[in-house]
């Protein structure tokens, strides 16, 4: 989650669910093994050709914000040609504006793409038979070229799969001392953000109370991780995500139900607190129901992975309700977890918390 911008008289944020990590039907009769996507997604991460997914969108980013701050620290020489420039006196600086947008990396193996993709397929289709949730995917895609233009149908969503993930970013600064000089520059970069899938909608806070929110017709995927689980873990998260969203968005409505729609950072916050909520439900659920569904298409699935994939999740905030979100959903069964967080995410809430 995170705030995008601000216009006149309203305010917009995106509720982003980003699966982390990466670097750079189920059933005993399934005949399917994907042992050897195992061994493929453990090879070397490829970082090239990168594509543009989308086009620039101008809005901060925590993640570019520090690239940029990181690299103004690293290179004090820039900072001392700027202060030449403007002739002495104390410096001053304020970030102008930023865009950035999502890069990918294509998956042409062509035995990776297939596995990865069938293996989606799979996985997606024990989900829905466990959880009982509609399909909500138009199709899945290995993307191959750069920007698609048409996302889903009228009701669906595409999934995208790639191999990699980054992102494109340019910020605009602005140095000054006491008097009207000023320096402009202009940084640009590229990160590899670790980031395995991603799916977003947005909420729109009108200055006249009323709330709406948009949703991504897409959600990208990525097939490789350092930690093979949590490339594994993206089709199923994902999905979650997708048909437990609506619940959230009527939860966050009702919080800001009354709210002072010119207090963005409180609502920034009742956003992000939701989000943790939302990744709790989901990652009790998936921590319940993949691992058995895994057993049925691979020979072996470690233990380590999956306690690896929970610890590096616990390192960030977003993640701060998962062990509860574990444990609560192990004591009630998913399926009262998605029922009461359905019918009443704010009893859900309060049992997590």
């Amino acid at each position: 989650m995170k705030y995008k911008r601000m216009l006149s008289k309203e305010f917009i944020f995106i509720l982003s669910v980003f699966l982390a990590f990466g670097s750079a039907c189920g059933n005993a009769e399934n005949t399917n093994d994907y042992t050897r996507l195992l061994e493929l997604i453990q090879l070397e991460d490829r970082q090239q050709p990168l594509y543009a997914f989308n086009d620039f969108e101008e809005d901060f980013d925590k993640a570019s914000y520090r690239a940029t701050r990181q690299y103004l620290n690293a290179h004090p020489g820039l900072i001392e040609r700027i202060k030449l420039t403007l002739k002495g006196g104390k410096l001053r600086w304020k970030l102008k504006n930023m865009k950035h947008r999502l890069l990918f990396v294509p998956e042409n193996r062509t035995e990776y793409a297939t596995l990865y993709k069938n293996y989606c397929l799979d996985v997606i289709h024990a989900i829905l038979d466990k959880t009982g949730f509609d399909n909500p995917y138009d199709s899945i895609q290995i993307l191959n070229h750069s920007k698609p233009e048409i996302h889903g149908g009228k009701d669906g969503v595409t999934a995208y799969v790639v191999h990699n993930l980054a992102k494109e970013y340019v910020s605009t600064y602005i140095f000054s001392n006491q008097t009207d000089k000023k320096v402009k520059i202009e940084l640009k970069g590229q990160l590899y953000s670790g980031e395995v899938g991603a799916y977003s909608s947005t909420l729109m806070m009108n200055a006249d109370g009323t709330i709406e929110f948009l949703k991504d017709k897409y959600t990208i995927w990525q097939n490789s991780a350092e930690n093979p689980y949590t490339a594994l873990m993206v089709p199923a998260e994902e999905t979650l995500h997708i048909a437990l969203r609506e619940h959230t968005e009527r939860a966050i409505r009702n919080t800001l139900m009354g709210m002072d729609p010119q207090s963005p950072k409180n609502a920034q916050k009742i956003v992000e607190d939701w989000i943790a909520v939302e990744e709790a439900v989901i990652g009790g659920i998936v921590f319940m129901l993949l691992p058995p569904i895994l057993l049925d298409y691979l020979a072996e699935l470690p233990a380590s992975w999956i306690e690896n994939d929970r610890e590096v999740k616990n390192q960030y905030k977003k993640y701060r309700h998962l062990e509860k979100g574990i444990s609560l959903v192990g004591e009630i069964g998913y399926q009262e977890a998605i029922r009461l967080y359905s019918e009443n995410p704010a009893a859900f809430r309060d049992l997590l918390l």
